[in-house]
């Protein structure tokens, strides 16, 4: 797994060689790994719902907030977006799709920090604006701007990273690091669009213990 640190926020995202996340036997092997008691998962539906790690995760949601110690939040994805918001003290681990992301899910998220003054983004590996094809119809009928979106041989491809990043700026939270692979033509991640239907990538991260 890909081991990143900022301060006392620790994040990890899985590659393809680290096997399937869905499956649970995979899971437990990372928790013993890296000596976890849990990882709170969200049981991801595409909402925009963000729930406390504390919370019934049972419950439909696609975030998952701590400002606990130790306790590691995560989710799992194969196109769709996983970003980390956080500070030294506080962390909110985002399931970011379409529906997602257009629905306010970063918003409900940067909105649960009690310290907002200082928020930071970890953007994880997604499908980019190159490999990203939609119909016209999807366009017109969210009416996404054409900042958003190319033409290319009569095809239609969104950038979904872009309107991340533009949902960040106006929250003022600084990226600090990207994984910059498209999931689809990268080799290292699982896709969804690339036939890994049932496959998934882990993100986690957990602020470390006193």
């Amino acid at each position: 797994m890909k081991k990143f640190k900022f301060n006392k926020t620790n994040i990890y995202v899985s590659e393809k060689s680290d096997g399937n996340f869905r499956d649970r036997k995979n899971l437990e092997r990372v928790k013993k790994e890296l000596n976890l008691k849990e990882i709170f998962l969200p049981n991801q539906k595409h909402t925009n719902i963000v729930l406390n790690y504390n919370e019934d995760l049972t419950q439909p949601s696609d975030a998952v907030y701590t400002d606990k110690p130790a306790a590691a939040v995560g989710v799992l994805t194969a196109d769709c977006i996983p970003l980390v918001l956080f500070n030294d003290n506080e962390i909110s681990l985002i399931h970011a799709g379409w529906r997602g992301l257009l629905g306010g899910i970063v918003e409900n998220a940067y909105k649960k920090f009690k310290d907002k003054s200082n928020i930071f983004a970890f953007i994880g590996p997604s499908i980019r604006g190159c490999c990203y094809e939609v119909c016209f119809d999807f366009i017109n009928q969210l009416n996404i701007s054409n900042d958003f979106f190319t033409i290319s041989k009569d095809k239609y491809f969104v950038d979904l990273n872009k309107i991340l990043k533009n949902k960040l700026e106006k929250l003022h939270v600084n990226v600090v690091y990207e994984i910059d692979e498209c999931t689809k033509c990268g080799k290292n991640f699982f896709s969804y669009r690339n036939g890994n239907l049932e496959e998934r990538i882990l993100t986690l991260a957990f602020i470390e213990g006193e």
